[in-house]
């Protein structure tokens, strides 16, 4: 009886692998401008995946930003409180201008949005006008408590400053990004919300001159 003599074939030659692997090569060769328009679609898809992302951050980093800046706002109202009754045990006859800061203070403690801005810097121009008369009363000049308030509204005041400043530059940041190709289409579409910057704090200078005593 004869022996099988037959080859045995590979599974490579069983289905024509090599055969597949050569079609598919040309394939893509004669194809290569549909890798070039794959490869630019991926790129734009995690391009616009990372701004969508990125957008999303500095939008938060504004909105912690503003939050602290209101924080330290509330922390100068308290102290221009007790300034108004310091002021008023040494000068109780300058009722306007007492009346301003607190009437200034009431406002921004109400005021919410682009109005808030114009209604702290309208505080700061009272607080101005309680410093000049301040000049006039020298035992108010020299007391300690006043000392001790008008020193922590200066150190509030460069706190303030540091924080615009910071939120300033995130917003600067939010901007430049929104404004940047293709982030301006997809800033179109998901519709960051708009900050506006702070301009609070350039009257720091006139809390911090000393007061000048007459006698």
């Amino acid at each position: 009886m004869a022996a099988n003599t037959g080859s045995t074939q590979t599974f490579a030659e069983a289905t024509g692998l090599w055969d597949r692997a050569v079609g598919a090569t040309n394939y893509m060769l004669d194809h290569w401008w549909a890798w070039l328009v794959l490869g630019f679609a991926l790129w734009l898809f995690l391009k616009a995946r990372y701004q969508h992302q990125l957008l999303g951050e500095l939008d938060e980093r504004c909105v912690a930003a503003a939050g602290d800046i209101d924080a330290m706002l509330n922390e100068r109202h308290a102290l221009i409180g007790n300034l108004a009754e310091t002021v008023k045990g040494f000068a109780g006859q300058e009722h306007k201008v007492l009346k301003d800061v607190i009437d200034a203070r009431a406002r921004a403690t109400s005021t919410t949005g682009g109005a808030k801005m114009d209604a702290e810097a309208a505080v700061s121009s009272s607080l101005a006008n309680l410093w000049s008369i301040t000049e006039t009363y020298p035992q108010l000049a020299s007391s300690s408590h006043f000392a001790e308030l008008r020193a922590e509204l200066v150190r509030m005041e460069d706190r303030i400053n540091a924080a615009r400043r910071f939120y300033n530059l995130t917003v600067e940041e939010l901007n430049g990004v929104r404004r940047a190709f293709p982030y301006n289409l997809l800033d179109s579409i998901a519709k960051t919300a708009t900050h506006e910057k702070y301009s609070l704090g350039e009257n720091r200078a006139q809390f911090d001159q000393p007061v000048k005593v007459s006698f």
